[in-house]
C-alpha cells in the first residue's frame, strides 16, 4: 500500500501530518504541500474510532470480562470493522484482506479462550450465516449482495455466536431498510439503486458485540 498521500498532489506524508485529529486541526484542515482542503472524513472516521475503543474497553470493564488479550482482541476487530465500513461506503467494495486476517485471528482467539461448546457454537454460526448470504448471492446473481458480504458475516459468526449473529443481522436488515427507504424519499436513490450494506452490517455487528447479551436478554424477557 506504501506511505500515505495527499489526494490532490500526491505528495507523500509524514509522521506528523498523520497524528490523529492533531494534525487536522493544527493544519487548519489544508494540505502542508498544496495547501488544498483537506476531506473532513478524516477526523469524522478517526473520532468514531477513538469513540469505539473508550466503548468497548467500558463494556469489558463493565461486563467484567477486561484482559489484554480480550481488549486487543476487540481493538482489532473494531479497527477492521471501521476500515471496512468506511471504504464500502466510499467504493462500494469490502476489503476483504483485512476480514480474513480478523477471520483468522478470531478462530485462534475463540479456541483458546472459549469453552469447546461455545467455540462450535461461534464456527456453525460463521459458516450458518456464510452459507445464507451465499444463497442470497447466488439466486440474486450479484444483485442483492456482493461476494465480500458473505466473507464480512463469516467474521460476524466467528465473533459473535448463533444468537448474537441473528440478532446482529436483524438489525443490519433493519437499519439498511429503513435508510434506504429514507434515501428513496428525499431522492437521492431510486428503486434499483445499489446501496452498501457494509456499514449496516458493522453497524449490527458494533451493537451486538457490545450490547448483545443484554439485547437478547430482553428479547426472550419479553417473549417469555
Amino acid at each position: 500500500m506504501g506511505r500515505s498521500y495527499c489526494d490532490h498532489c500526491r505528495a507523500k506524508l509524514s509522521s506528523i501530518d498523520l497524528v490523529p485529529i492533531v494534525s487536522f486541526a493544527t493544519l487548519g484542515a489544508k494540505c502542508r504541500h498544496c495547501n488544498k482542503q483537506l476531506s473532513w472524513q478524516y477526523p469524522i472516521v478517526e473520532t468514531m474510532t477513538a469513540t469505539l475503543f473508550a466503548l468497548a474497553f467500558w463494556v469489558l470493564v463493565q461486563g467484567g470480562g477486561l484482559s489484554i488479550v480480550t481488549l486487543l482482541f476487540w481493538l482489532l476487530l473494531l479497527s477492521v470493522s471501521v476500515v471496512v465500513a468506511v471504504v464500502d461506503f466510499k467504493f462500494q467494495l469490502i476489503p476483504t484482506s483485512f476480514v480474513y486476517a480478523a477471520s483468522f485471528v478470531s478462530l485462534f482467539y475463540n479456541y483458546f479462550v472459549l469453552p469447546s461448546p461455545i467455540f462450535v457454537d461461534h464456527i456453525l454460526a460463521a459458516f450458518g450465516v456464510a452459507v445464507f448470504f451465499l444463497l442470497i448471492v447466488l439466486v440474486t446473481r450479484g444483485r442483492g449482495m456482493g461476494q465480500g458480504d458473505i466473507v464480512l458475516v463469516f467474521l460476524i459468526g466467528m465473533v459473535l455466536g448463533i444468537e448474537a449473529t441473528v440478532a446482529a443481522m436483524f438489525i443490519a436488515f433493519l437499519t439498511g431498510a429503513v435508510i434506504s427507504v429514507m434515501l428513496i424519499l428525499v431522492g437521492r436513490k431510486k428503486f434499483g439503486n445499489t446501496v452498501p450494506f457494509a456499514p449496516f452490517l458493522i453497524f449490527g455487528f458494533i451493537f451486538c458485540l457490545f450490547w448483545g447479551k443484554e439485547l437478547l436478554g430482553w428479547y426472550f424477557k419479553v417473549l417469555y
